[in-house]
């Protein structure tokens, strides 16, 4: 079947080219023509826009979302969890001033305790080698009325206050699944407790013409690193992923988070930072469309250039030629 669609587009191309030299085309200009073709085609398959799917896996201490509207963002905690919801942070700091209410847990008997979070919600995942405990803190930007979400228990739930914490020991795997835009690790100063440790990007890129999808680029994080995922080149947006932050006992987290976006930010100390994004040279190099075209171009101009050299080899050349024809007269 392949044989027969290859031998009606060369007829094809054939009769188009026959048809353009009988309309008055140099053989210059019908050469130009589909050089010209052949040139717009790679362009467009160079150049054209990609679905890239970004992958981030890292190894780290602290890492911060602002939770997405979805429904993936309720989150089981252990029965002897402290959960402490106040106003603001430093309600927590001050319970005299304004005391943190401590909620009360279900036992494990009773049921399972949730925390539903509403959207736009700061989080952060926080693990405290100091004491022994991994930590998230949740914060509302309205911090005077606004509410973090819900603890659920038992068949009901209570609101929650602007700020809250909830402090779980170091002594059992964690889970929580999330959506939202992620900051993986923090910037080194002398205030930080916690960075990224280790991890790497990875990028998926679709094939223009199917769903093959390939890598087309990997990119290693270093410990004190800074992660941030955007929309757009400039990074004015930041890209909302899913994911998931899985705790092991008495170690750090390990984070994988992925979706549809353009770039990643890499800030680095002792640097300017870098984009982690695909680039035209890894989609010449991994692309199954693009090297197939190439591919093809380059067989085409073998097969031209061997023509040629045949011709030169085989054709009587002109001179002899014009000196057979003089003999024939004489």
């Amino acid at each position: 079947m392949s044989v027969l669609k290859n031998s009606a587009m060369r007829m094809f191309m054939v009769t188009r080219v026959k048809n353009l030299r009988g309309r008055g085309w140099t053989r210059k200009s019908v050469i130009f023509l589909i050089l010209s073709g052949m040139v717009a085609a790679l362009a467009y398959v160079l150049f054209a826009d990609r679905v890239n799917i970004y992958t981030v896996s890292a190894r780290t201490d602290v890492m911060s979302i602002v939770t997405a509207d979805s429904t993936i963002n309720q989150w089981r905690i252990p029965n002897d969890a402290t959960v402490l919801s106040g106003i603001t942070g430093e309600a927590l700091m001050d319970p005299e001033q304004n005391p943190a209410e401590q909620m009360e847990l279900v036992d494990y008997k009773t049921g399972e305790n949730f925390i539903i979070v509403n959207p736009g919600i700061q989080v952060t995942f926080f693990v405290n080698h100091a004491n022994s405990e991994f930590v998230i803190t949740l914060e509302h930007p309205d911090f005077a009325n606004g509410s973090v979400g819900y603890l659920g228990r038992d068949l009901g739930r209570q609101e929650l206050g602007s700020y809250v914490d909830v402090i779980m020991d170091q002594s059992r795997q964690l889970l929580f699944p999330f959506m939202g835009e992620v900051v993986i690790g923090d910037d080194v100063s002398t205030s930080v407790a916690a960075t990224l440790l280790s991890g790497n990007i990875r990028i998926i890129e679709q094939e223009l013409f199917g769903d093959v999808r390939y890598v087309s680029g990997e990119f290693e994080l270093d410990q004190g690193d800074r992660v941030t995922l955007h929309n757009d080149i400039e990074r004015n947006t930041n890209a909302v992923l899913r994911g998931f932050v899985r705790y092991e006992p008495n170690d750090s987290m390990y984070i994988t988070t992925h979706g549809e976006t353009t770039v990643a930010r890499v800030e680095r100390l002792g640097s300017a930072g870098y984009d982690a994004k695909t680039s035209l040279w890894k989609r010449f190099g991994n692309d199954p469309v693009v090297m197939a075209l190439t591919s093809l171009y380059a067989i085409i101009f073998l097969m031209l250039e061997f023509t040629v050299m045949l011709r030169s080899l085989f054709a009587p050349k002109k001179e002899q030629i014009k000196a057979e024809e003089v003999v024939v007269e004489r």
